[in-house]
C-alpha cells in the first residue's frame, strides 16, 4: 500500500474524502467514530472550511488518527519547525501578548473576533469545545503557526 500524500492544493474536504477512502473506512463508520451524525460528517467531505469551523482540535486529531494521519495532513499542510505551545500555557502567552502590545483583553477579543475570558480560565476544557478556527485565529494573532498548538503536531 502506498503512503498517503495530502494534496496541498486540494481542499480539506477533498483531503478528508481521499484519506477516508484510502483508509478503507465508510462515511458512517467515520461519523460514528467522531460521534457525529452522518449529515454533519458528510459536510466535512463536501464543504471546504467545515473541518476548521465545526470540529475541535481533539475531534480533528481523532479524525486524522483514524486514517493513520496527522491533522496537518487533512489540511494539506506541513507541521512547521518551532516551539510547541501546550494548551495550558496559552493563557500566559495571551497575557504576555496583551502586555507587549499594550492592549486590553477586550481590544484583543475585538481584533480576534472571539471571546477569551472563559478560555483564559479553563484552556484545556474549552479546547474540547472550541473549533479549530478559534485556534487558527488565536495563533495568527500571537504570531505563531496554528499547528504548533495541535496536540499531535510533534
Amino acid at each position: 500500500m502506498s503512503t498517503y500524500v495530502p494534496n496541498p492544493i486540494a481542499s480539506s474536504a477533498a483531503n478528508i474524502r481521499r484519506a477516508r477512502i484510502r483508509a478503507g473506512k465508510s462515511r458512517a463508520e467515520t461519523a460514528a467514530h467522531l460521534a457525529l451524525n452522518p449529515a454533519w460528517y458528510d459536510d466535512l467531505e463536501q464543504r471546504d472550511g467545515e473541518l476548521a469551523a465545526t470540529l475541535t482540535l481533539f475531534q480533528g486529531v481523532a479524525l486524522a488518527e483514524l486514517f493513520g494521519l496527522r491533522l496537518a495532513d487533512l489540511f494539506g499542510e506541513t507541521v512547521p519547525d518551532g516551539e510547541r505551545m501546550a494548551l495550558p500555557d496559552l493563557p500566559e502567552r495571551i497575557r504576555a501578548h496583551l502586555t507587549a502590545a499594550g492592549i486590553s483583553l477586550e481590544q484583543f477579543e475585538e481584533q480576534l473576533g472571539w471571546e477569551l475570558g472563559p478560555f483564559l480560565a479553563a484552556p484545556v476544557q474549552l479546547s474540547t469545545e472550541l473549533p479549530i478556527a478559534f485556534f487558527q485565529a488565536l495563533a495568527e494573532a500571537l504570531g505563531v503557526h496554528w499547528l504548533l498548538l495541535v496536540p499531535d503536531a510533534s
